[in-house]
């Protein structure tokens, strides 16, 4: 049996176009939906939704440098203060300034750790091509990634980012960050995947596409785009917060300050 077939009949996989009251793990159609395109091509039932292209890897030098000096600022801050504490006879002092330099030596470590091993051994850079693939006969998702030496063109055999089955419930939606006063950042919308009966921390199931907070109507425009190839409502366009389920968050409805997004 060819992949194709193995693709279309496997009983172990969900064959059908009507949504799922409860979303199925993916038990491997990910992967095969990848071979399936690798040496057959892309099934009829296939489509492609977005195609994101970046390089990553290799050597940071503006932001390892960046990290790498605050990172040590925060290592020297308490180790100072300790030396001081020695030459002005105040020795008591420097196993408490141990103690309270803990959090310090933590925050410089993440801070500085990376920034000199990308430095000193930065990742090899690559040529990165994300594509998001849509099986409209299973109600399927997958994110592949295709990744090539950024200095040879050597291709790489593509690998499943992730996979998942839309269900019963599932809507896309718009997620907006304002700008903030002063200009400190920019703000961002973004186009995602929804599901309003998750009983997880965040709505967002996956994160479909990003735009400029001024860029209002092209996120319109991809959200309807989402919404029709994968017959799903578009009905929300909220501030970001919302993406929070905050019955499992902060299930007292206390005062909470959350960062980054889900």
């Amino acid at each position: 049996m060819g992949l194709m077939d193995k693709l279309n009949n496997d009983a172990n996989l969900t064959r059908s176009s009507q949504p799922m009251k409860q979303r199925k793990e993916d038990e491997g159609r990910g992967q095969l939906l990848l071979d399936s395109i690798e040496e057959h091509g892309v099934p009829d039932n296939v489509i492609l939704l977005t195609e994101n292209a970046y390089r990553r890897g290799g050597r940071q030098i503006g932001a390892s440098l960046v990290g790498a000096v605050f990172g040590s600022m925060f290592f020297l801050l308490p180790i100072g203060l300790m030396i001081v504490s020695l030459f002005g006879d105040a020795f008591v002092l420097v196993p408490c300034l141990g103690i309270f330099g803990i959090p310090f030596f933590w925050f410089g470590s993440r801070l500085a750790g990376p920034a000199f091993q990308n430095l000193t051994n930065p990742d090899p850079l690559e040529d990165v091509v994300e594509m998001l693939w849509y099986d409209s006969r299973h109600r399927f998702l997958a994110g592949i990634e295709h990744t090539s030496d950024a200095e040879t063109g050597q291709e790489y055999y593509p690998e499943l980012s992730y996979g998942i089955y839309l269900k019963d419930g599932d809507e896309i939606a718009i997620l907006y960050d304002t700008p903030s006063e002063g200009g400190m950042t920019n703000g961002d919308r973004r186009v995602c995947l929804w599901d309003p009966q998750s009983e997880l921390e965040s709505y967002v199931v996956l994160n479909l596409q990003w735009f400029g907070y001024y860029e209002e109507e092209e996120a319109r425009e991809r959200a309807r785009f989402f919404a029709r190839k994968l017959r799903l409502r578009f009905e929300h366009e909220e501030n970001e917060i919302t993406g929070w389920n905050m019955e499992v968050v902060n299930p007292g409805g206390g005062f909470l300050i959350t960062r980054g997004s889900p």
